[in-house]
């Protein structure tokens, strides 16, 4: 017997959910419950600017003073965002940080 859904439902039951792993998706079930976070992030590389590198899934800021750094993606488009000093971890993938539209004094790592 089936039951037609006439309303959604409150809930979502946890057998319908997956997330993301190193290997590919992973269902949530009593052996593989459903994470309460990102995993941390495996490593982080020097990013000099102007130079392209792989986009990576945060860029870290560790500004020495307030400023502006001015991202570069992919597609070309670009972003300048304002930093305050002290470290800020920006979900990124960008491409490239600009020196042109970079204000800030600071040191920059790509995040995976």
């Amino acid at each position: 017997m089936t039951i037609p859904i006439t309303a959604p439902a409150a809930y979502v039951p946890q057998t319908a959910i997956a997330f993301a792993t190193p290997e590919g998706a992973a269902l949530v079930s009593a052996t593989s419950p459903l994470p309460i976070s990102e995993p941390s992030y495996a490593s982080a590389t020097a990013i000099v600017v102007d130079m392209p590198f792989a986009p990576p899934r945060a860029v870290a800021v560790i500004a020495q003073a307030a400023g502006n750094v001015a991202f570069r993606f992919a597609d070309a488009s670009t972003l300048t965002v304002p930093v305050s000093e002290g470290l800020s971890i920006l979900p990124f993938a960008a491409a490239r940080i600009q020196a042109s539209g970079t204000t800030a004094a600071a040191s920059f790592y790509a995040l995976v």
